[in-house]
């Protein structure tokens, strides 16, 4: 008799232990200053918040600021379907490498996984306490990843919703620690993010450490990309679009934008062309109050060059959606003002236009 009770102290000390050490390793919070996420007010607008598009080129899906995701016909424009679990603007919508799955990521400090041929939400992705900027599936499809203003750059198991890492460049409540943007290498061992202290960082994805950083940018690495042969690592920040060798990690080349004094610039997004010939990025630039837009635009230059091809302007604001045709023919930059357009690479001319409703139609 002593015997079991001294085996059921045993066991319930142990249970008491294994507890305590799970809630050791939960990362504590961040020292983040970011604000609370404002709600959605009434009646969204469906502005653009992200574009991509299925490898076969006939499906476009939309990220909105109306807290919907949206697969548009691209022949026709039309919405075939709308997903809406979100509670708030959406920043990224992004396929699976099998297309299978949708991962998408949002103001509503959520990212979530979606079964493309259903709509139905597979995960809610929880743990931040600012806006997650990023998703990101690795190239074997088994981990997604999101990142946002909190500074966290998680990792959960796609089939059973997980978290399995949570990684934090630098903890600094006077520094912008978010982590806007990260890309996976080609193999999946590694993640490169961009910071808001204006480096790069590459993570070890098995181990979870951080191997080294970089100072890349002034102020922000707002935006990653890696060419399509992964020869290149292209970061976008403070007006710049600067190229890496991902063989020496050197920089390139360097792509301007408009840079004047006395406007503040904001970076949007960035795209490769799919032979990886071009590349097209996006900003805006406002008065010293931030009140007036002076300029919308996207530029495309050719990679190997660094010759600027075409300014392409018509949007009223920010251009947050940049995505090639998967012939490379066209462009389509979508914004916040509802539209989605599409531009010639031949000719720099805009070719189509595609505008979207509050209600999800057109």
């Amino acid at each position: 008799m002593l015997r079991l009770i001294f085996r059921a102290i045993c066991i319930a000390f142990l249970l008491v232990f294994s507890l305590a050490s799970c809630r050791a390793q939960t990362p504590p919070p961040t020292l983040s200053n970011c604000r609370p996420t404002p709600p959605l007010p009434p009646n969204p607008k469906p502005g653009v918040g992200g574009l991509s598009l299925t490898r076969d080129g006939k499906t476009l899906v939309v990220a909105a600021g109306d807290g919907k995701i949206r697969f548009l016909d691209m022949a026709t424009g039309r919405v075939r379907r709308t997903l809406t679990a979100h509670t708030n603007v959406v920043y990224r919508a992004i396929f699976s490498p099998d297309e299978k799955l949708l991962a998408s990521s949002s103001r509503d400090r959520t990212a979530r996984i979606w079964d493309v041929a259903t709509g139905r939400e597979m995960h809610q992705l929880d743990g931040f306490r600012c806006s997650v900027k990023a998703v990101a599936f690795s190239p074997d499809g088994q981990t997604v990843a999101a990142s946002g203003n909190d500074g966290m750059l998680k990792l959960w198991d796609v089939k059973t919703g997980a978290e399995l890492k949570s990684l934090v460049h630098i903890n600094s409540a006077d520094i912008d620690m978010a982590t806007y943007s990260f890309v996976f290498s080609r193999d999946g061992k590694k993640i490169y993010a961009g910071n808001g202290d204006g480096t790069i960082s590459e993570w070890d994805v098995a181990s979870g450490k951080e191997l080294r950083f970089w100072k890349a940018h002034e102020r922000t690495a707002f935006r990653l990309l890696f060419s399509p042969d992964y020869r290149l690592l292209a970061s976008f920040g403070d007006s710049l679009v600067k190229l890496w060798d991902t063989s020496t990690w050197r920089e390139v080349r360097s792509l301007s934008m408009i840079r004047t004094a006395g406007v503040s610039h904001m970076s949007s997004t960035i795209a490769f062309s799919h032979d990886g010939k071009l590349i097209a990025a996006s900003d805006i630039g406002l008065d010293a109050k931030q009140t007036t837009y002076l300029y919308v635009q996207a530029i495309v230059w050719n990679v190997q060059t660094g010759e600027k091809l075409f300014t392409i302007e018509g949007h009223k604001w920010d251009i947050d959606g940049l995505v090639f045709t998967s012939d490379d023919h066209f462009l389509l930059t979508g914004s916040v003002d509802t539209t989605i357009k599409f531009w010639d690479m031949k000719t720099g001319r805009e070719a189509r236009m595609i505008s979207l409703r509050p209600d999800g139609g057109q």
